[in-house]
């Protein structure tokens, strides 16, 4: 298993009292995860299918560590693993950092096709969530103990909000909104 770790930080930060600030931090946060699918397919395609050196290719977030005061940025991991053949694993890491720089520098895009697919897979598995009462209990339990509720004191203003901002990123994300956020989490440059 290899596995390539980036630090993240959003740039929303949710303030005691301002709803608005709470509105761009959640949005920030599903922006994050369509991203991270994307990234996902991307490197499966270009590790797996391409090179034919991975058996599987997986990526995600993770932010659970971060401060839970309002008022502070949301710090976390963006993390990349694949596994493979040992003596491929450093070919195999340089393949994947440099996908990264071509998404950046614009010689490889997210295509509107990407955006489709991703924000497809989104609209299912949510599809498929919304009828499980085990989905329900643990999102109400989520975001009773979040920043939104914090920021809303009200666990249907804190559900409201959520409902109203996923449908927002998700009927307005595309490759523009792909890209914006990569630069935004992962700068060129920066560590791993």
């Amino acid at each position: 298993s290899t596995v390539l770790c980036f630090p993240i930080q959003l740039t929303a930060v949710a303030e005691a009292g301002n709803a608005a600030s709470a509105r761009a931090e959640l949005a920030e946060l599903f922006r994050l995860r369509i991203f991270v699918r994307m990234l996902e397919t991307r490197l499966v395609e270009v590790l797996r299918f391409n090179k034919g050196q991975v058996y599987t290719v997986s990526a995600g977030d993770d932010i659970s560590t971060s401060p839970p005061p309002l008022g502070k940025a949301r710090k976390g991991t963006l993390s990349i693993g694949f596994e493979c053949d040992p003596a491929e694993a450093d070919e195999l890491v340089n393949v994947a950092l440099g996908e990264l720089d071509k998404l950046r520098d614009g010689s490889t895009a997210f295509t509107v096709a990407n955006v489709d697919a991703a924000l497809m897979q989104e609209r299912r598995e949510f599809e498929e969530c919304f009828q499980k009462n085990d989905w329900w209990a643990g999102t109400i339990q989520d975001l009773y103990f979040s920043r939104c509720q914090a920021v809303t004191e009200d666990i249907g203003a804190s559900m409201a909000l959520w409902w109203q901002v996923r449908s927002e990123v998700v009927s307005s994300f595309n490759a523009d909104s792909a890209l914006q956020t990569l630069l935004a989490i992962l700068p060129p440059g920066g560590p791993s």
